[in-house]
């Protein structure tokens, strides 16, 4: 019978184990003090420096601890990507000469990401399941923060590890060059990501924009897709027409049924839809709170208006939601989808490198963003605010409120209201 395995969060009282844990992954046997070289006695403490530390990779805050009848067996060393690039900053010189060959590694991790990093399990209680049990201790947490995806790193000389990995769901996607060699990537998926379909009879005008900047960064992280279609697909007409004029004789064409009905019944018939929204300038006006209420949002429709618009009986039997960009009007609606899209997307975590210059931007709280200053403070005399430069976080804070308030009753004092 399999014994009874505890998974539990490490303390700092863990430090020694977790320290023993990262040497047996770096391949420096330790815990069998027999098989120690000067090297690894060497490096030994600096790795417990390391664990027993709060700033680094290896924090003790990031260990998981498993036992059976309360002792320690295993640990599991696992942590958000997002400030994994700071971290790594503070915890390689503390390796010392160890450290050299890290520095040329490739980022193992970043945002978007929870990375199982370091694992080791005593050797007399290895093949009773410990070590899958630590790593479904990581999916699950990482699921429980909202992470989108777990990653690791195998050293490709290992193929048991590889199954191992495997077996709990992990899949080969790449390589990336660390300590010296290729090292196998492997993810798994904790969320299923966000899903954005735009309709248009211009797809041109939309595709070079997704696949740019913070949009293609975020597909690119899986954290969301955006699909372009193109409605002249989905008419019945030969010439592919998906336009007939009015009916009651005014100028214009207008958007038939028939092909906006087919697209939108095809992507229905595959997932449910939390929005289909048509771009209408006499929607409701598109603001910073909707596009973090649609941010939460799971499958979006955009279908992007044209010529005069649309048949009138799609608005009334198939769009959930009109939304308008701005009180102009556009050649299409694929304007109106490109910033919608870019102002959603943002918002979702890890799309942006730092998620809280996202909630710090204009409008986020209903107020406009304080001026910002960068280097060098002096410039052609002119200066940066000295209270940027005292390095006081609370009266810097306070400053840049007054200065977002200020600004906002000056400029958009409708916004207060």
């Amino acid at each position: 019978m399999k014994p009874t395995i505890n998974i539990r969060p490490a303390t700092l009282e863990d430090a020694p184990f977790l320290a023993i844990t990262i040497m047996e992954a770096l391949d420096h046997p330790v815990y069998d003090e027999s098989q120690r070289t000067d090297e690894s006695n060497e490096i030994l403490p600096k790795a417990l420096k390391v664990c027993q530390s709060e700033d680094t990779m290896y924090t003790w805050k990031h260990g998981w601890i498993a036992e059976i009848d309360g002792k320690t067996v295993g640990a599991l060393v696992a942590y958000d990507g997002t400030d994994y690039a700071e971290r790594r900053q503070v915890t390689f010189p503390m390796f010392g000469d160890a450290s050299e060959d890290f520095l040329e590694m490739d980022l193992e991790t970043g945002p978007g990401e929870f990375y199982l990093d370091s694992m080791f399990v005593i050797p007399e209680y290895r093949r009773q399941g410990i070590g899958t049990a630590l790593l479904k201790k990581g999916i699950e947490h990482a699921t429980r923060l909202g992470i989108p995806k777990v990653t690791l790193a195998v050293d490709p000389h290992k193929p048991d590890n590889e199954r191992l990995y495997r077996s709990v769901g992990l899949r080969t996607t790449g390589t990336f060059f660390i300590f010296g060699e290729d090292y196998h990537r492997m993810e798994l998926a904790t969320t299923q990501p966000m899903r954005i379909d735009i309709l248009t009879v211009l797809p041109e005008m939309v595709e070079p924009f997704i696949h740019t900047s913070i949009l293609a960064r975020a597909q690119k992280r899986n954290l969301v897709e955006i699909h372009v279609h193109n409605l002249r697909d989905y008419t019945t007409d030969k010439h592919k027409r998906v336009d007939d004029y009015p009916y009651g004789g005014c100028a214009g064409m207008v958007m038939q049924c028939q092909p906006i009905d087919a697209c939108i019944s095809a992507l229905m018939a595959e997932r449910e839809y939390d929005e289909i929204i048509f771009t209408s300038p006499d929607g409701e006006q598109f603001n910073q709170p909707m596009a973090n209420e649609l941010s939460m949002k799971k499958n979006l429709i955009i279908l992007c208006g044209h010529f005069k618009g649309i048949d009138w009986r799609i608005r009334e039997h198939l769009i959930t939601k009109e939304v308008s960009i701005g009180d102009y009007v556009l050649t299409g609606g694929e304007l109106a989808a490109a910033v919608m899209t870019d102002a959603i997307v943002r918002i979702i975590p890890g799309s942006i490198g730092d998620e809280q210059s996202a909630l710090s931007d204009s409008f986020q709280d209903n107020l406009l963003a304080p001026p910002v200053y960068t280097r060098p403070a002096d410039y052609k005399g002119w200066k940066v605010p000295e209270v940027l430069l005292s390095g006081n976080e609370k009266l810097i804070r306070n400053w840049e409120m007054e200065q977002a308030v200020k600004r906002t009753k000056e400029l958009r004092p409708d916004l207060l209201k």
